[in-house]
């Protein structure tokens, strides 16, 4: 009978409905099965399957199946749950499919499943297990010459550490069977850590030469990026180093413009490749992002390569615990990027000097600004330095997100002062991270002063509570965005879910959560 209704009365129809209202529907009615899924597609676009009951649904859906866009399969309690849910996925045409925090055992199996799927994505993350097969899951996956992104975290960063306690790690894995030499793999981005991998990573990039734009990968082996660029020369970003799940398939969007060259480079952990500073320097022209967070562990660490460095595409600079990295270089890179538009500094080795703070606030394009503050280490004079930095941010008149993270030593009078500075500027975001003193009541100092202000995130501040951003959306008019992320040690507030109703009916989305 629904059949015969017209289509826009139908939709109307259905607009109500959820996901087990349209199970439930094809099961009473057989003829309903072609009818109605076309108008259940926007309820398919992403499934999560981490329960043998998540498994069920996914039995129970098969006419629903060719909506589907992206699966995530995560291990959950259940480590079975993998291999039987690939099987129901069959014919499926995914644009991503990720795999979380499985141990992997059967490479064969996995190819087995893979090939007789379509997806554009595939992310492996957290896996464990045996040696993975890194030629044959990708030949799997790439079927008809689909896959264009591939990303793989293998859970043991470094496994010839854990060998003694897990047999099933693989420091040293076995050589690939070898390929034609002809054969191309086609992606656009891949991302890796290589202790696990059965293939050799050069191998790897020689058989997407020409197609790859972003790589991120993490080698135990030294490293040459100019290697790595001349292999591929078509790439937009280079992600060197350790790294984590969440950060590590995040690539920049595409460039506006059609010229060539490398525009994001970063670099975390112990720097293998003595060269990589000269690297720079041979991108500068074409560098939007530059993001430093390493050490070179050479007597004469190549830092001062970077004094030379020039460039007006860069805009965006990160220096995070660059160790032994001189201010006289991070000032120099910040004098001699005159467009900056967003600087991060978090610096180990020594405090932000007149040296740095002279080129920070002599930035015409500056909005965006990330510091790390000990005021303790200033003694007596913390009142006269606490002076002297409202002052210097107070020239930055073009700010419209600051992050402050740390100010050990500041007080409510001070923060008073900080806040006070923000009536001339027009602030929009601010993140607080980290500040031990700051409490309620400083928070309600800054209400004044922030009027443009629509996102405020309060990270890791220990006193802070739930009433104090309760102020804040009461008394901010422009906020639209909120975060309150306490230590994972601290227990959830109470009336969390009350408070995030109240915010959301002021207008305000709220976000509180535990940090990890």
């Amino acid at each position: 009978m629904l059949e015969r209704f017209p289509s826009e009365i139908v939709r109307k129809i259905a607009n109500h409905f959820n996901r087990r209202d349209f199970i439930e529907c094809v099961q009473v009615n057989r003829s309903w099965r072609q009818h109605l899924p076309p108008y259940s597609s926007h309820l398919w676009k992403h499934v999560d399957i981490k329960t043998d009951d998540h498994l069920l649904f996914l039995t129970q859906t098969s006419c629903f199946g060719q909506y589907i866009d992206s699966c995530n399969i995560i291990k959950g309690d259940n480590d079975a749950l993998l291999y039987p849910t690939l099987k129901r996925l069959q014919g499926c045409h995914l644009q991503s499919l990720v795999i979380d925090w499985f141990k992997i055992e059967d490479n064969k199996r996995l190819a087995d499943l893979l090939e007789n799927m379509r997806c554009e994505s595939l992310k492996l993350n957290g896996v464990s297990g045996a040696c993975l097969d890194f030629f044959g899951i990708i030949m799997a996956a790439n079927g008809d010459g689909c896959l264009r992104h591939f990303a793989c975290h293998y859970d043991a960063m470094y496994p010839i550490l854990a060998l003694a306690e897990n047999e099933n790690m693989c420091p040293y894995p076995p050589p690939a069977p070898p390929l034609p030499n002809t054969y191309q793999f086609g992606l656009v981005s891949l991302a890796l850590t290589t202790q696990n991998i059965r293939a050799d990573w050069m191998d790897i990039l020689q058989r997407c030469s020409s197609t790859l734009q972003h790589i991120h990968i993490d080698v135990a082996d030294p490293i040459s990026c100019h290697d790595i660029m001349n292999t591929c020369p078509q790439l937009q970003s280079m992600f060197i180093g350790e790294f984590g799940v969440p950060k590590m398939v995040k690539w920049p969007p595409p460039s506006s413009s059609d010229k060539q060259g490398l525009r994001y480079f970063g670099h975390w952990g112990t720097c293998h490749d003595t060269n990589a500073m000269k690297f720079v320097l041979d991108h500068q022209h074409t560098l939007e992002y530059l993001y430093l967070s390493t050490w070179v562990p050479v007597k004469v660490p190549p830092w001062s390569d970077l004094d030379s460095f020039q460039s007006t595409s860069l805009k965006t600079l990160v220096c995070a615990q660059v160790h032994e990295c001189t201010p006289h270089t991070i000032a120099s890179l910040i004098r001699q990027s005159p467009n900056l538009e967003t600087v991060a500094l978090y610096p180990v080795d020594h405090s932000i000097t007149d040296k740095i703070w002279h080129p920070l606030m002599n930035l015409d394009a500056l909005q965006h600004l990330s510091i790390h503050l000990q005021i303790w280490q200033y003694g007596d004079d913390r009142d006269q330095h606490w002076r002297a930095l409202i002052r210097r941010l107070s020239t930055m008149t073009t700010l419209r997100k600051l992050e402050l993270t740390a100010l050990d030593g500041a007080n409510n009078d001070h923060f008073s002062q900080l806040f006070q500075m923000f009536h001339d500027m027009p602030l929009e975001k601010l993140r607080l991270l980290s500040i031990r003193e700051l409490d309620d009541k400083a928070l309600e100092a800054l209400i004044p002063h922030a009027s443009l202000m629509e996102q405020v995130d309060i990270v890791d501040c220990p006193i802070v509570t739930i009433h104090g951003i309760k102020t804040l959306v009461n008394g901010l008019p422009k906020l639209r965005n909120a975060t309150f992320s306490i230590a994972q040690a601290q227990r959830m507030p109470a009336g969390v879910d009350e408070f995030i109703s109240y915010a959301k009916s002021k207008g305000v989305k709220v976000v509180v959560n535990r940090l990890h």
